[in-house]
């Protein structure tokens, strides 16, 4: 795959809950090198990345609801407003796991459609949490989010609670049970560019990491890239 391809499907990330303003600072001056297609960030640094990021064409995504999900319906749709309030164009969102193990289904499509509504058409993502479902869970999780209107579902948040890596069995698995509405954004322990594009190649329309450099890195060791 070459190189502004492969960068366009990156969201390079870092919500680290130490990441201080000067190394959100280079997450952002490195994404605009590399053209990733967006930096992942923690909510607090929303107006630093867009101030960064002016000018290029790598978008802000952050992440609300995140690890845990289990904020109030109310609360996730006041936090998405406040997100798109601060300039993010798109939004990764954790929908209540406890909801879907319950069985309280229409409760926990609901507030997935409510968080939609929230973003006014801009791309959002659900974290699914595999790691944490059992195999019927994990097909209920992604259809009823893309029956509710998400952009994207993911495999995990990637450090959340049961978070899973990502794998080309687990994306072949969502692509498989997907209608093809939603599309599949692969997350949790990505790290070499041979990962990204297995995992491309197994489906997935976007890879999130905080190895994105590296990744790129990876890509210039392949003389078929070029």
């Amino acid at each position: 795959m070459k190189g502004n391809r492969l960068a366009k499907r990156i969201q390079y990330t870092n919500v680290s809950v130490d990441a201080s303003a000067s190394i959100i600072k280079q997450h952002c001056e490195s994404a605009a090198i590399y053209g990733f297609q967006t930096v992942m960030i923690q909510p607090c640094w929303i107006l630093l990345a867009k101030d960064i990021l002016a000018g290029t064409h790598v978008n802000v995504a952050t992440a609300v609801a995140y690890p845990m999900g289990g904020e109030t319906s109310e609360m996730k749709v006041s936090l998405i407003r406040e997100v798109l309030r601060l300039g993010a164009d798109e939004v990764d969102f954790q929908p209540n796991i406890g909801f879907l193990k319950s069985r309280m289904l229409d409760r926990f499509s609901q507030e997935i459609a409510a968080v939609v509504k929230a973003a006014e058409g801009r791309p959002t993502k659900s974290m699914s949490e595999f790691g944490l479902l059992t195999v019927e869970e994990q097909i209920l999780c992604i259809t009823l989010a893309e029956k509710a209107g998400v952009t994207y579902v993911k495999n995990s948040s990637g450090i959340g609670p049961g978070g899973s890596s990502a794998t080309v069995e687990v994306i072949r698995f969502m692509k498989q049970h997907l209608e093809g509405k939603a599309k599949i954004k692969a997350s949790g322990k990505i790290r070499t560019y041979n990962q990204a594009i297995a995992l491309l190649d197994a489906g997935a329309d976007l890879i999130g990491t905080s190895a994105g450099p590296e990744i790129m890195k990876g890509l210039c060791l392949d003389e078929t890239a070029y």
